[in-house]
């Protein structure tokens, strides 16, 4: 059912490459996370840490990056050229944060296009000194905080064999009825081995913040991901997907999934997803769930994710392809 890649020696070492790369940079990042919580740094830009698409969001947000999601411009610059159609995500942090996201894709005679679009508000009663703290979003504290980002990618192929790509941000930033704007960049490159694409990508890319004479950093993080191709067990198809991001204050955060789908009738596919990330800082679960459901080129999709204070991340997703 679904794609069966040969059971050879290649197969078996890039499914053995996803859990391995996490174990790896896990047992690294524990080392630098005395020094990483000892700085004093203020962080701005929850809207570029939090998840911008609701797959990844059940991944831990690690994306799948062979499943050829819009959203891919928000994670993989260099496999815009993949993609193919729209996703739409809404996203709401307990009561009062919320996140909208929408991803497009096409094609001119300069190569593989794609633009993004998020906006996130929610309330804080403070600037926080590490990036992706994701908490506050859900708690209806202090003033409100606006931010949108605009994305713009593009992507060739070169030598046949290696994917390149380029994004484009225009970062909008409003608190307290200051406004700061910036413009970032996010490069990045991938190759296919076998059964398993790896990306690497740097994001966020650019000058940092100002806000009543006090900098706020921008979270910029280098990134690489891999994801293998669909397998089949019995009667399911299941893919693995993960990413670890070293972060601009030296915490290296892996994360990765599974997705499990059967499919009765042909164009109907029912989809479950779990996902496991380190979380350092923040008051959330390391646990992420999600499932979906996909008719013929139309998919729905729901992400989970705890939060330990009041309030839960409930993540609801509409792709087209």
């Amino acid at each position: 059912m679904g794609l069966r890649p040969e059971w050879d020696g290649r197969f078996i070492a890039g499914r053995g490459a996803v859990p391995l790369l996490l174990a790896v940079l896990a047992v690294g990042s524990d080392a630098e996370a005395g020094a990483a919580q000892s700085r004093s740094d203020v962080y701005a830009g929850l809207v570029l840490e939090a998840p911008a698409g609701i797959e990844a969001a059940a991944f831990g947000n690690a994306p799948y990056l062979l499943g050829g999601g819009a959203e891919l411009i928000f994670y993989a610059p260099a496999l815009i050229g993949r993609a193919d159609g729209m996703a739409a995500g809404l996203q709401r942090y307990g009561s009062e944060g919320t996140l909208a996201t929408l991803a497009g894709t096409g094609s001119v005679g300069l190569g593989d296009f794609a633009v993004g679009l998020q906006y996130l508000r929610y309330h804080t009663d403070g600037l926080h000194g590490a990036p992706d703290i994701q908490w506050p979003a859900v708690t209806a504290v202090g003033p409100p905080i606006t931010e949108f980002v605009a994305s713009l990618g593009h992507a060739r192929e070169l030598f046949a064999s290696v994917e390149v790509g380029v994004v484009a941000k225009y970062l909008e930033y409003q608190f307290v009825s200051r406004t700061e704007r910036r413009t970032l960049v996010d490069v990045g490159v991938a190759r296919e081995f076998g059964p398993t694409m790896v990306s690497v990508a740097a994001r966020n890319l650019g000058s940092d913040l100002e806000l009543r004479g006090r900098g706020l950093r921008v979270p910029t993080q280098f990134v690489m991901g891999v994801s293998t191709e669909g397998f089949e067990v019995g009667e399911l198809d299941m893919f693995l997907t993960s990413q670890v991001a070293r972060r601009r204050d030296g915490e290296v955060i892996p994360a990765g999934g599974v997705e499990v789908s059967y499919w009765p009738v042909q164009g109907y596919t029912f989809r479950l997803r779990a996902g496991l990330q380190r979380v350092v800082e923040d008051k959330r679960s390391p646990f992420t769930f999600g499932v979906a459901f996909t008719g013929d080129a139309l998919t729905l999709e729901y992400a989970f994710q705890a939060f330990d204070v009041e309030g839960n991340a409930h993540r609801f997703g509409l792709s087209f392809r």
